[in-house]
C-alpha cells in the first residue's frame, strides 16, 4: 500500500469537493439504520466519523496508516481510531451492527481485499450491514471519469496503481463481494457512475 505521509496532512482538503457527497450518501444510510455499533475499516483521516460524531452517533475507526491516524487525532474529541490490519482485526465475532469501507478495496490489492471482507463479515451481527464505497467501472461510466481517475491513480503510481487496475482486470466489486457472505440493498452513484456507494446485507 501506498505511504500517506506526503498526501495524509492535504488528503480532506484535496478530496473534499470529490468525497462530499459520498459522506453525506453513507451518512444517511447509517442513521437510517439506527446501529448500535458501526465501525469505519480504513478509515483514514476520519472524516466520515466526524460526520457521524456532528450527528450524535459512536463509531470506532481503525487503519494501518500512522500518517492518516495522526490527521485523525486532530478530530477529536468524539472520534475513536485505532492501529489495526483490517484483514485481522483485532475484536470478537459478531461484535459489530454495521461497517463501511470507503476507497479502501481498489488499492489494498486483490487478495488482501477478499480477506478484508471475510473479517468484516466475521464482526459483524447477524443480518448487519456493510457499506462498500469504492470505484464501479463499467459502460454506463463516462469516458472523461474514466480518464480523470486513470489519471489520478496513475499519479498516485507504484503499487496503488497496480492495485487499482487488477482491480478493475478482475472485475470490481461485482466479482470482489462473495454473494455467499454478502447481499446487495440498493446502490448510489457519484462521479458520472465511476463511484458507487453500496449497501449490502450479511448472509448468515
Amino acid at each position: 500500500m501506498s505511504d500517506y505521509r506526503i498526501i495524509a496532512p492535504v488528503y480532506d482538503w484535496v478530496l473534499y469537493p470529490f468525497m462530499r457527497g459520498i459522506r453525506r450518501d453513507v451518512l444517511e444510510m447509517v442513521e437510517q439504520l439506527k446501529p448500535d455499533r458501526i465501525i469505519d475499516v480504513c478509515c483514514g483521516t476520519g472524516d466520515q466519523l466526524r460526520l457521524f460524531r456532528d450527528r450524535g452517533m459512536i463509531a470506532l475507526g481503525i487503519d494501518y496508516s500512522d500518517a492518516m491516524l495522526n490527521v485523525a487525532a486532530r478530530k477529536r474529541p468524539g472520534i475513536s481510531c485505532l492501529k489495526q490490519d483490517a484483514a485481522a482485526m483485532a475484536f470478537a465475532d459478531l461484535s459489530f451492527d454495521a461497517a463501511i469501507v470507503s476507497m479502501g478495496l481498489h488499492e489494498t490489492g486483490w487478495e488482501q481485499a477478499q480477506d478484508i471482507l471475510k473479517e468484516i463479515h466475521r464482526i459483524l451481527k447477524p443480518s448487519g450491514r456493510l457499506i462498500v464505497v469504492d470505484y464501479e467501472l463499467t459502460t454506463a461510466t463516462s469516458a472523461v471519469a474514466k480518464a480523470v481517475i486513470h489519471k489520478i491513480e496513475y499519479i498516485a503510481g507504484g503499487a496503488h496503481f497496480r492495485n487499482f487496475q487488477r482491480y478493475n482486470r478482475k472485475g470490481g466489486l461485482k466479482k470482489l463481494i462473495d454473494p455467499h457472505c454478502f447481499l446487495p440493498v440498493k446502490d448510489r452513484f457519484h462521479g458520472q457512475r465511476s463511484i458507487v456507494v453500496r449497501l449490502l446485507r450479511k448472509k448468515n
